[in-house]
């Protein structure tokens, strides 16, 4: 059975395999959801590889997925496509962040991310890009 999404909220997946990175886009998102002007509640959910992403994409309705593409077990440009592949999670919002080249953004944008932005990455840019896709107020 998947879980549904928090009562009028959103579910985020941050898939990254760097805790520090992992903190910083936590702490940016609660603090987007506590200034929102609906107030509407964002839940973070964290994978440290595709693989695990994948598995919790099964079991959780998501509202958007964050994610590196230079990871160990599953990088993320494999993730997306296995996400664009899937039915059921094919519109799913996919934001890339990555430290990668222009190589690395022709690719992602060619499986199939929504935005990408690179590392290092502002707040303000990832707060926007959340709000952008999510249709925060």
């Amino acid at each position: 059975m998947v879980n549904a999404l928090p009562l009028n909220g959103f579910r985020i997946l941050v898939v990254e395999d760097n805790p520090r990175i992992v903190e910083m886009y936590s702490y940016a998102l609660k603090k987007l959801a506590a200034n929102s002007k609906d107030k509407r509640p964002i839940e973070i959910e964290v994978a440290g590889d595709g693989h695990s992403a994948l598995a919790q994409l099964s079991q959780s309705e998501f509202s958007l997925v964050l994610t590196d593409l230079y990871m160990p077990v599953m990088d993320g440009f494999a993730l997306v496509l296995k996400i664009r592949s899937d039915q059921r999670l094919q519109n799913l919002p996919v934001v890339a962040i990555s430290g990668g080249g222009k190589d690395a953004q022709d690719r992602a944008l060619q499986v199939g991310v929504d935005v990408y932005l690179q590392k290092p990455v502002k707040f303000v840019e990832v707060l926007a890009t959340v709000k952008q896709l999510l249709h925060l107020g």
